[in-house]
């Protein structure tokens, strides 16, 4: 197995993370711990690059569904991007991700959220 790599940036007030390993109930619990690191009083949006990843079995898609699951309950989002088709039909299956063909088409996706997020999250601002 690959070792495990998390790289995160942010573009355009979105945390872009791209993962470069597969993920299998052997390294999902450093997923787990990574990412929550990662999103923790981050960005409104989290777009998760799976491009390096040839493999997931459900402990890593079990990351991911709670992952998802955390930022919704925080009026955040986390949308998948460059996701190969070895693990896109599972992901696709469960109907819970907004999967993006790449960064670009997330970024464009997301960016009322983004938007509304600032707005909301600006202490300049006052909120109406």
């Amino acid at each position: 197995m690959r070792k495990f790599e998390l790289k995160t940036q942010i573009v355009q007030k979105t945390l872009c993370a791209r993962l470069s390993s597969d993920v299998d109930s052997g390294n999902a619990v450093i997923l787990r711990s990574e990412l929550a690191k990662a999103i923790q009083n981050g960005p409104p949006v989290v777009l998760l690059d799976l491009a390096d990843v040839r493999k997931m079995d459900s402990a890593g898609i079990a990351v991911l569904v709670e992952m998802h699951d955390r930022l919704k309950q925080e009026g955040r989002q986390m949308g998948l991007i460059n996701t190969p088709e070895t693990v896109r039909g599972l992901l696709e299956l469960l109907g819970v991700f907004e999967i993006y063909a790449d960064m670009e088409t997330g970024l464009k996706a997301t960016k009322k959220l983004r938007a509304n997020w600032q707005r909301l999250h600006d202490p300049t601002k006052p909120v109406e």
